[in-house]
């Protein structure tokens, strides 16, 4: 083919491939022009009535759910029902809590919001809006060519009215026929609103964190007063919070506020808004005045009109916020049907606080100068165990159904807070010490390698190991009884037999035990004869689980606790129930057996007897104390027919001890009976079945 012919043939392609490039761009911005054309009157009056819903008290409308469709309009599409708050029940439908959707809280008048707030926004989110006609067509080139040079969308051109136009007009699709249509909608937003009114549209449609919609909210949830009172530094924080209000929230991570406030002072310093000097001053003397303020304990993650139990609606909203969006939960008049009991609820909460109020008590009265001793008065503490301040005591409670697995309550700790929002009795794992070895007994009874009236020689024991090095298990306090029986030795707790009982039975077999009883991978345990001491780490709910099964006749349960989700007409939108259906573990037979050894915690020589005389617990119940090295951790765990329950108390910092000789019998096993106590206190108590009538 003659060079001339192909010259011309590539030329040819050459200038399709510009056409098409001019052409792509120009069918978008005519598709996006033709699908504003159609909707324009609809889009001007939906202008109206957004203006309308915000400067007309009780207008409000509940934002529904994310449209996915490009030309029917995100926010026009949403307007649909009055908001209506999301609301909490328990197992009686009484309520636990209630999400605010601050109804109608709107700043109504551009002349409402102070100057500083409105320069703080022009100066973090768009510099030249007093300068252009609601499309910046420098950001836009500007922004195309660093996104070229990075080939990756790293800047935008958007200014803040097309932002509000994306909100208003668009879907969340991020598409450049969305980009183009959204700018049509923003022209035309200039052409019918003053700068100020689209400003305060802005402000009231933005989230700015914790379940705060608009600023009149915020400015009330932040900082307790009307947005028209902020001063600088409040405005500018507020600002500073709309990119990433998670992220940025002076709540959860001080430090990232404090640097996004100082931003966006500094934008409003480039701008001429406040001088430089002013800007630093505010800023120093803002985070002196409000640092306490945003450490101070709030009852809910989320901003609450009704919160009677913060750590019930946080394990709720975190399991919501994984099916619907936080409009939806907030605004749209869910009615979340739980397990919970409130009444149990409240036995929990005080049983755990008196049980933690002791400890502190123990804690600074073992110290000759208060101050937290671990060395007991007249007693020996280990030799590393020196003089030292230690933080407060934490623990967990939680309870049960033994029957299905339905939670009935749960605490996480001291109380929840912004600062503080650790679920103990869900988000960790630690050593559960002795509270392992009903698990080790049962499999040997159900294996058929161990009765109850066995005898083994409770002994000191020395294991050799590699590398020459040995290891020797002892009993708590160095006590050893010679010749004793097994439902003897479960009760006291005796680590020496526990061992020798693993090395009889079938190490794996208890593996599988704790694995199906817990619902942990197998991998989870030691398969080594560290097992039998507890050295493996689970929740106190996994512990809750467990001991349910021993109390339910064998049967594993899934811990659970939505019994239905319904909209605000009752449509069920989302069903509850167990998880999963029951699986036999263990036999009848062997479960009545243990449930007659575990008795014996309570009884004279029990590990929990002083415990029990102390508190006058004589209910029909079965139990076992945990404690692990050094006194680190404290379980208590066991069942009524009716509840199983686990409490577990130590410390955040796993190598604080609790303080040498407190036990699971002595730190925890008191707030376990407390609680039992008080949740019996208007039922009746009854007797666990036999196996011939389960």
């Amino acid at each position: 083919m003659p060079k001339a012919t192909q010259a011309l043939r590539l030329a040819r392609w050459l200038l399709l491939l510009v056409g098409l490039a001019l052409l792509g761009p120009l069918a978008l911005s005519s598709y996006a022009w033709v699908s504003y054309l159609s909707l324009e009157r609809s889009i001007t009056a939906k202008m109206d009535q957004y203006w309308l819903n915000i400067t007309n008290p009780g207008r409000e409308e509940y934002l529904l759910e994310e449209d996915e469709s490009f030309e029917i309009p995100y926010l026009a599409s949403k307007l649909s029902l009055s908001a209506e708050p999301t609301r909490i029940l328990d197992a009686r439908r009484r309520l636990i809590g209630e999400f605010s959707s601050e109804k109608g809280i709107y700043a109504r008048d551009p002349d409402e919001l102070p100057g500083f707030l409105k320069k703080a926004l022009v100066a973090s989110e768009d510099g030249s809006f007093y300068e252009h006609h609601g499309v910046n067509f420098r950001a836009i080139g500007r922004a195309m060519v660093v996104n070229l040079q990075h080939l990756s969308i790293r800047q935008g051109g958007s200014t803040l009215t097309q932002q509000l136009a994306k909100v208003m007009f668009t879907t969340r699709r991020k598409t450049y026929g969305r980009k183009i249509f959204e700018a049509f909608c923003a022209r035309k937003l200039e052409s019918k609103f003053t700068k100020d009114q689209i400003l305060l549209m802005y402000l009231d449609f933005a989230y700015f964190g914790h379940g705060c919609f608009g600023v009149e909210s915020a400015a009330r949830f932040y900082f307790g007063k009307p947005a028209r009172d902020l001063d600088l530094a409040e405005s500018a924080l507020l600002v500073a919070l709309i990119p990433n209000p998670r992220r940025y929230s002076p709540f959860d991570n001080q430090e990232l506020a404090a640097a996004r406030l100082r931003t966006v002072l500094s934008r409003m310093v480039k701008l001429g808004f406040v001088p430089a000097t002013t800007a630093g001053r505010t800023a120093e003397d803002f985070w002196k005045d409000s640092e306490a303020r945003f450490r101070n304990p709030e009852t809910s993650f989320w901003k609450m009109n009704v919160n009677k139990s913060p750590y019930l609606v946080e394990v709720v909203r975190r399991s919501l916020e994984k099916q619907f969006s936080k409009e939806r939960i907030i605004k749209g008049g869910l009615r979340v049907k739980t397990t919970f009991d409130l009444d149990l609820q409240a036995a929990a909460q005080s049983a755990l606080a008196a049980g933690l109020r002791a400890e502190d008590a123990v804690a600074l009265s073992t110290s000759p100068s208060g101050k937290g001793s671990l060395k007991p008065s007249g007693g020996q503490a280990p030799a590393d165990q020196a003089e030292v301040k230690k933080p407060p005591v934490e623990g967990a409670l939680v309870a049960l159904r033994p029957s299905d697995g339905a939670l009935l309550a749960l605490v996480g700790g001291r109380g929840f807070a912004f600062s503080n929002q650790l679920n103990r009795a869900t988000d960790i794992t630690r050593p559960i010490g002795s509270s392992v070895k009903p698990f080790i007994f049962a499999q040997a009874f159900e294996s058929g390698r161990a009765s109850p009236d066995d005898v083994y020689d409770d002994k000191r024991l020395s294991f050799k190991l590699e590398g020459g090095r040995r290891w020797e298990p002892a009993n708590y306090g160095n006590k050893y009884f010679g010749k004793i029986a097994l439902r003897e030795a479960l009760a006291k707790s005796l680590n020496s037999v526990a061992i020798q009982l693993l090395q009889k039975a079938d190490i794996d077999g208890v593996i599988k035990l704790l694995s199906e009883a817990t619902g942990q991978p197998a991998a989870k345990f030691p398969r080594n004869l560290s097992l039998a001491l507890g050295t493996g780490d689970l929740s106190p709910v996994t512990v809750s689980r467990a001991y349910a099964a021993l109390a339910n006749g064998g049967m594993t349960v899934e811990p659970y606790f939505i019994e239905s989700i319904e909209d605000r007409n009752g449509a069920v939108l989302r069903p509850g129930g167990p998880p999963a259906p029951p699986r036999r573990i263990l036999s009848e037979a062997v479960c009545s057996t243990m449930r007659g050894l575990m008795t014996g915690v309570f009884l004279p020589g029990g590990t929990a007897h002083a415990a029990a005389a102390a508190a006058g617990f004589t209910m029909p119940a079965i139990g076992k104390t945990g404690t692990t090295n050094d006194y680190r951790d404290a379980w208590f765990a066991g069942a009524t027919p009716d509840i199983a329950a686990a409490v577990w108390v130590g410390h955040d910092d796993m190598r604080v001890p609790l303080g040498y000789g407190r036990t699971g019998g002595n730190a925890a096993a008191p707030a376990w009976m407390a609680f039992l106590k008080e949740a019996y206190r208007h039922r009746p108590t009854r007797q666990f079945d036999s196996p011939a009538s389960q």
